[in-house]
């Protein structure tokens, strides 16, 4: 009989002594509801095992006395494993370690021990346990020293023990793997978290542990195979792993054995994925350290063509084009990686260059593309390599040579292609082909400007230009919109309008004037001028992204044809200035919800600019149809970095004296004219750099009267000849000196709608020239003085008379300043007496007012007051006429007033007499006749 069943009799007579000695139950039904949470097991009344005691256990296998004892070791070890079947407590961990560390030094040399070291190891493979919920948090140190020191377990020289090690580890992060203990066991053990245990292995030396590992297993492929799975899970979930795994070498270890053989395939596939994760995840300083080696591009090379040539599976083509993704990454990363050397550049631009050139090299011989998802995936891959590959100068001489701009040429025709029935060519489906056609423009959009003889050898010109009138024709093609280059072109033919004004753009870009010259020659310009007039009067009240892509592109492309040829903006003419003004005049919201008006606004300013300032007959009709106006009134309406774009297009078109009648002549919103918004723009300007300036805009500091914050806290240093100084750069960086442009146009007398500050701010205006003239000075004695370079006694004579110059022309202008503030406040204290004596007057006739009044309810109150009224009139009336004369008998005199009036009034045979209004009057007899 074994002691456990002797236990459990001896438990069963407890229980029964204690049952009949207990008293009576309550019913189940009767008992009393109580709030404790409990969840005891079915098991609850068995008595628990004892805890193990891992101190004794370690001072047992410490002590040099029991190395003889080996069965009782053992039998501790399989206790050890029964007690902890559901896994170890947290805070055991620290003593599970030294424990484990003691066995695998007796495995070493006593391999008896290694099935019940293998037993405890399997256990780590499920969750820890937490005593109390804050044990995570407590033991978080000690759970990623017992991570570490469990990954240099596998110093033990023993296959089984580390596979054991390995298989646990990877078990231990799987989201599959469960504690058999329910997590509703609010009485017992929790087990932790699976995410919250990989961050600890994370955190750990883990990852580091197992790059150094690789090296000791290099001849076990079943053991490398473990290592880079999990060097796969952890480089794919933090980055701090990836910079670990950096530290010691990491992706030249797993490139050098990435070509072993391997029956199953499973070492390359996962070692590309971990190379991926890496490549993403990683310092590019460390990564590019790490490729700078011959022989790693080598092997990938190997790699990737070994899966190129045998590529006649589902899965052999996603390995290849994983690994092409990871030489994509390697090349974005390091462009100048040694793939010149070894040849992988050459082989890639020859497959980049396949189907659409034919070639006999031994590579392409057994290479089959097919309208398969994966050969197609290739396809976009190898023309995204292409352009990666151009980053590097020295591989455009292989581009040139291995003609792929040729091939991604042909793309470029109208679609559907027309079938060539007697040769039979390779075909993709037209969705496929839509999707590479699009990829191919955006690829030569970057590698044409690098490859102009090219461009003119394959006549590049022309195609473009028939593919652009294939775009903007109304003939119906039903796009199918899809891919990341396809975006809003379904059912139409934006998607390939939007690439091919790109690749014009990116092209013209390159400002050579054989490209200029030959797009001239074939009518570049009408072509885009009439499409952007009929574009833009179709969506003028809603332009999408799309539309301003083109807009914008369009403007780009003509800018730069006409800059520099007169006849080349005659051409551009009235439809083009058509375009320019509609778009000047268009509202915010209407443009791709406001958020691309600024854009399409820059566009276009920079249009006018090249294409209308400079001929006179273009600017001639700009002005008639009133695009100065637009141009003025964008200044009321945008930020100020616009501003300054608008007056410097603005100045230019001041050369045409036709302007300044017009520019005087217009008015803003709030009624302002021109010169007063040139001065509030100065205000402006001078508040945003901080320059000192009084509550009444006069010069604070008259020995620098343009020096604002932040061009006084840079440092006067010696420069070279070609550094701008820092009152230069303020030049640039402000518009004070188009303002002052302006001013120097229309002049500084006699302008219209100027306020007192205004005044003010213009006689800074008018003296602008001669103080910056005087800050370039003194910062040249400044350098001078900081060389130790002293002038002859002419020039310090000369010197100091300019700065002095300067010195008294800022208290001159500030004493101007002054004179026309004392002006305006005499003449505000004249206005406000003339305000006054109005004020009086308006009270001595309200008083008069009053006594006629007071004389006029007298009159008619008091008759006696009346009568005297009445003489005082007649004799008046007397008075003012003439003396009469002597008339003769045939003369009848007539009396001119009428008798017995007992009235002041002047009067006639009809008179307005003040009384009830008529509307009353008329009321109260209809009152009447209804009562």
């Amino acid at each position: 009989m074994s002691i456990f069943t002797v236990q459990q009799k001896q438990q069963q007579q407890q229980f029964s002594v204690s049952k009949s000695c207990s008293l009576p139950r309550i019913p189940q039904n009767r008992l009393p509801v109580v709030h404790i949470l409990t969840s005891r097991s079915e098991h609850a009344d068995e008595k628990k095992e004892e805890p193990f005691q891992f101190e004794k256990v370690i001072r047992f296998f410490l002590d040099p006395h029991t190395s003889h004892l080996v069965d009782r070791r053992l039998r501790f070890c399989q206790k050890l494993y029964r007690n902890h079947k559901n896994g170890y407590i947290l805070k055991d961990l620290p003593n599970l370690m030294k424990l484990l560390n003691i066995l695998a030094d007796c495995c070493e040399e006593q391999p008896l021990y290694i099935n019940s070291f293998i037993d405890i190891l399997k256990n780590c493979s499920k969750p820890f346990l937490l005593d109390k919920s804050t044990d995570a948090e407590i033991y978080s140190s000690a759970l990623i020293a017992f991570c570490s020191d469990f990954g240099y377990l596998l110093r033990v020289p023993n296959k089984r023990i580390q596979q054991c090690i390995l298989e646990t580890l990877y078990k231990s992060i799987q989201s599959t793997n469960k504690s058999p203990i329910d997590d509703n066991d609010y009485d017992g053990l929790r087990p932790i978290k699976i995410d919250y245990l990989l961050k600890i292995h994370c955190y750990s030396d883990l990852c580091e542990t197992l790059v150094k590992a690789m090296s000791f297993f290099e001849d076990d492929l079943t053991l490398r195979i473990q290592i880079v799975k999990l060097l796969q899970i952890y480089s794919s979930k933090s980055p701090d792993c990836v910079a670990r795994m950096l530290t010691h070498d990491c992706i030249n270890r797993l490139v050098a054995k990435m070509n072993d053989t391997d029956p199953a395939g499973e070492l390359l596939f996962r070692t590309t994925e971990v190379l991926w994760n890496i490549l993403d995840l990683g310092d590019e300083e460390q990564i590019s350290e790490q490729l700078d080696s011959r022989v790693t591009i080598s092997l990938l090379q190997e790699a990737f063509i070994g899966q190129v040539t045998q590529s006649h599976s589902q899965y052999h083509c996603q390995l290849r084009n994983d690994l092409l993704i990871v030489c994509s990454l390697i090349i974005s990363i390091k462009p100048d990686a040694p793939v010149i050397e070894t040849g992988f550049a050459k082989q890639l631009l020859l497959l980049a260059s396949h189907p659409e050139l034919r070639s006999n090299n031994p590579l392409l011989k057994n290479l089959k593309i097919t309208v398969s998802q994966e050969d197609f995936e290739f396809k976009k891959l190898l023309i995204n390599i292409v352009v990666l590959l151009s980053r590097n100068p020295v591989v455009n001489d292989l581009i040139t040579n291995s003609r792929v701009l040729l091939g991604l040429l042909s793309y470029i025709e109208p679609l559907p292609r027309k079938k060539n029935q007697v040769i039979n060519t390779f075909e993709w489906s037209l969705s496929q082909l839509e999707e590479l056609q699009l990829h191919a423009i955006a690829a030569l959009s970057i590698l044409l400007p690098r490859s102009l003889n090219e461009y003119f050898e394959y006549h590049t010109s022309t195609r473009l230009l028939l593919f652009y009138e294939w775009t903007i024709n109304d003939e119906v093609f039903h796009c199918q919109g899809n891919g990341f280059f396809g975006k809003g072109g379904r059912n139409n033919k934006r998607s390939q309008l939007k690439y091919i004004m790109r690749l014009f753009r990116s092209v013209i870009s390159a400002k050579d004037e054989r490209v200029f010259l030959d797009l001239c020659d074939q009518g570049m310009i009408p072509l885009l001028t009439g499409y952007l007039k009929r574009l833009i009067e179709e969506k003028v009240n809603q332009i999408d992204y799309m539309d301003i892509d083109v807009l914008c592109d369009g403007l780009f492309i003509l800018s730069c044809l006409a800059e520099l040829d007169i006849h080349r903006k005659e051409i551009f003419g009235s439809e083009g200035i058509e375009i320019l003004i509609k778009i000047l005049v268009i509202e915010s919201s209407h443009v791709c919800g406001g958020l691309g008006y600024y854009r399409l606004l820059v566009a276009a300013i920079d249009c006018i600019w090249c294409c209308v300032v400079g001929s006179v007959i273009n600017e001639d009709e700009f002005i008639q149809k009133q695009g100065l106006f637009a141009l003025l009134d964008l200044i009321d309406s945008n930020p100020k970095s616009l501003q300054n774009i608008i007056l410097g297009c603005l100045l230019d078109l001041t050369e045409n004296t036709k302007c300044l009648h017009f520019i005087m002549a217009w008015q803003g919103r709030k009624q302002q004219q021109f010169p007063h918004v040139l001065c509030e723009l100065w205000r402006d300007e001078e508040r945003e750099i901080h320059v000192a300036r009084t509550d009444k805009g006069v010069i604070s500091d008259h020995e620098k009267p343009l020096m604002g914050a932040l061009q006084q806290s840079v440092p006067i240093v010696p420069l070279k000849r070609s550094e701008p100084t820092r009152s230069v750069v303020d030049l640039i960086d402000n518009m004070r000196s188009k303002i002052y442009g302006f001013f120097c146009r229309i002049g500084f007398g006699n302008l219209p709608g100027l306020h007192e500050e205004d005044f003010v701010t213009l006689c800074i205006i008018e003296n602008f020239l001669d103080f910056k003239m005087g800050e370039i000075w003194q910062e040249m004695m400044t350098e001078l003085e900081m060389e130790g370079t002293k002038l002859i006694a002419t020039d310090t004579e000369a010197t100091d008379t300019i700065l002095r110059a300067t010195d008294e022309r800022g208290l001159a202008v500030t004493a101007t300043q002054n004179y026309i503030l004392e002006q305006y406040h005499k003449q505000d204290l004249q206005f406000e007496k003339g305000f006054y004596n109005e004020l009086i007057r308006n009270h001595q006739f309200q008083e008069k007012r009053l006594e006629q009044w007071k004389a006029y309810v007298a009159r008619t109150s008091k008759y006696p007051l009346l009568m005297v009224a009445k003489d005082a009139q007649n004799e008046s009336i007397r008075q003012s006429r003439p003396d009469e004369k002597n008339y003769t008998g045939y003369h009848t005199v007539h009396n001119l007033e009428i008798p017995n009036l007992s009235i002041t009034a002047f009067t006639g045979r009809i008179l307005n007499i003040e009384s009830t209004p008529v509307e009353l009057v008329n009321k109260d007899r209809q009152n009447e006749l209804i009562l």
